[in-house]
C-alpha cells in the first residue's frame, strides 16, 4: 500500500527516529523496522494514521495514488508530444504541486525532466538550463527510464549546437535504454531522423522519420486529432532524404498529400514549408526551374523573418547559380548576407567559387580555410567537408596553385577514409 522508501522519507523529514516515528503513530517501534525493511505491508488503519498526523490527506504517499499521479504526468508527456502547450501549461503547477509533495525522488526527478523538456519547446532557457543542472546533480538516483528522457533532451541540446556526433550519441543511448519502445515519441524519432539527415546518412535518416510519421498520423492521436506538432517537419524532412537516394516520385508524392493538407488548414507557414520542400527536392533532382518556381512560392507564405524564408533564399541562389544564371544567383546571395544567418551560405559560397565568380576572394577562402572547415570537422559533417575539399582542389587547380591543390585532393581523400570507417563501425 505504501513504499518502504517514501515511509523512510516522511520519517526523514520530520526529523524522527524510527522510535519517535512509531511513537507519534501508536505503533509499535518494531512495526515502522519491519515496514521500512519491506517486511511487511502497511495497513488501512496505519495509513490512515499516517495522513491524518502529518496532514498527508492530498499527499501521493500509497502505491495507488503514486501510480495516479505518474499516470498523469506520463499523460502530461503526451500532451506536450503532441503539440497542444496551452493544455499543458495548465497542468503544469498541479503536476508540480503534487509531484514535489509525494515524498518520491523517483517521481520528482520524472517529473523535472518533463518540465525540462516543457521549457525547451516554450523557449524557456533559463529554466531549462536551471532545471538539467539540477537534474545532472541527482544522476546517480536515475533510473533506466530516467536516463532515456534525460539522454534525449542532452541529443536535442547538441543538435540545435550542430553537435551531431554527441547529440546521435545520445540518441542512441536513449534507443538502447528504450528497449520495448515505451517511451519514443514522435518527437524523439524525428530529431533522431533530422540527425542522421544531417550528418549525411539519409536511408538510415528514412527509417526513423518514417517511425515518427507512423506514430504521429497513423498509430496514435490526441483528442481524436493526428499529431500536428511534427507533421509538415516530418513529411518535408522525409521527402528530402529520399530525394538523396533518387526516389524522387515517392518526395513529390508525400508533399502533394502535404500541401493539400495545409491548403485545407488555411496554414500559411505550412504551405511555405512544403514549398520549401518541393524546391529542395527539385534542386537535388537537378530541375533548376521547377526548383526556382517552387522557391518563388515559398516567398509568398513565409515571413520574411522566418528562418525558412532565408533557407528559401539560398537554396534559390543555388538552383540559380547551377543553371547559370550567375548573376541573378548572386543577387539572392547578397540578399541573404544582408540578412545575416547562415542557412545554406557555405555551399552558396562554395558554389560561386567553383563557378569562377569573383565574390571578395580572399575574404571568401580564409572564412572557409579557417572557419567553416574546423567546425565541420568538429562536428562530424564528413560529407560536406569532403565536397568542399574537392571544390576547393579545383578552384586552386584553375589558380594554377597545384600544390594547395594536391593538399585538398590528399584532405578529401582522407576524410573519405574516415568516413568509410566511422560507417563500418556504426553499421550504417
Amino acid at each position: 500500500m505504501i513504499y518502504s522508501r517514501t515511509l523512510v522519507n516522511i520519517r526523514l523529514k520530520h526529523n524522527l527516529t524510527q522510535e519517535a516515528f512509531a511513537k507519534d503513530l501508536g505503533y509499535p517501534t518494531d512495526y515502522i523496522i519491519d515496514l521500512e525493511s519491506n517486511r511487511q505491508q502497511a495497513s488501512f488503519e496505519f495509513v490512515a494514521a499516517l495522513k491524518d498526523k502529518y496532514n498527508l490527506h492530498n499527499t501521493p504517499i500509497t502505491e495507488s495514488e503514486r501510480a495516479a499521479l505518474m499516470e498523469s504526468l506520463y499523460n502530461w508527456k503526451i500532451i506536450m508530444d503532441y503539440g497542444d502547450m496551452a493544455k499543458a501549461a495548465q497542468l503544469k503547477p498541479i503536476l508540480e504541486k503534487s509531484a514535489r509533495a509525494s515524498y518520491s525522488p523517483s517521481t520528482i526527478n520524472l517529473y523535472d525532466l518533463y518540465a525540462a523538456g516543457y521549457y525547451w519547446v516554450t523557449s524557456d532557457m533559463e529554466s531549462y538550463n536551471k532545471t538539467m543542472e539540477a537534474l545532472e546533480q541527482r544522476s546517480n538516483e536515475f533510473s533506466a527510464r530516467h536516463l532515456y528522457h534525460y539522454n534525449r533532451l542532452m541529443a536535442a541540446r547538441k543538435y540545435v549546437e550542430n553537435n551531431y556526433h554527441e547529440a546521435l550519441q545520445a540518441f542512441k543511448t536513449a534507443e538502447k535504454l528504450d528497449k520495448k519502445s515505451e517511451w519514443g515519441g514522435v518527437g524523439f524519432y524525428y530529431g533522431y531522423g533530422k540527425c542522421l539527415s544531417d550528418m549525411g546518412y539519409a536511408a538510415r535518416a528514412i527509417d526513423y522519420l518514417r517511425k515518427a510519421q507512423h506514430l504521429g498520423t497513423w498509430s496514435k492521436i490526441y483528442d481524436g486529432k493526428p499529431n500536428r506538432r511534427f507533421d509538415i517537419d516530418i513529411d518535408c524532412s522525409l521527402a528530402g532524404n529520399l530525394s538523396k537516394i533518387s526516389r524522387v516520385d515517392e518526395a513529390l508524392k508525400i508533399l502533394d498529400r502535404r500541401v493539400s493538407i495545409e491548403m485545407k488548414r488555411n496554414n500559411k507557414k505550412g504551405i511555405g514549408l512544403t514549398y520549401l520542400g518541393f524546391g529542395s527536392v527539385y534542386l537535388r533532382a537537378k530541375d533548376y526551374d521547377k526548383a526556382v518556381d517552387n522557391f518563388d512560392m515559398s516567398f509568398r507564405y513565409l515571413d520574411e523573418y522566418d528562418e525558412a524564408f532565408k533557407t528559401s533564399l539560398y537554396r534559390k541562389a543555388l538552383a540559380l547559380i547551377e543553371s547559370d544564371n550567375i548573376q541573378d544567383g548572386l543577387l539572392y546571395i547578397s540578399r541573404g548576407l544582408n540578412m545575416q544567418t547562415m542557412g545554406d551560405i557555405r555551399r552558396v559560397l562554395l558554389e560561386a567559387l567553383n563557378c569562377s565568380v569573383s565574390m571578395d576572394e580572399p575574404k571568401s577562402l580564409e572564412y572557409l580555410e579557417t572557419v567553416i572547415m574546423p567546425k565541420l570537422l568538429k562536428y562530424g559533417q564528413y560529407m560536406e567537408v569532403v565536397k568542399y575539399f574537392k571544390l576547393l582542389s579545383e578552384f586552386y587547380s584553375e589558380k594554377s596553385n597545384y600544390v594547395k591543390a594536391l593538399e585538398y585532393s590528399n584532405s578529401a581523400l582522407k576524410i573519405h577514409e574516415m568516413l568509410y570507417e566511422e560507417r563500418v563501425e556504426r553499421g550504417l
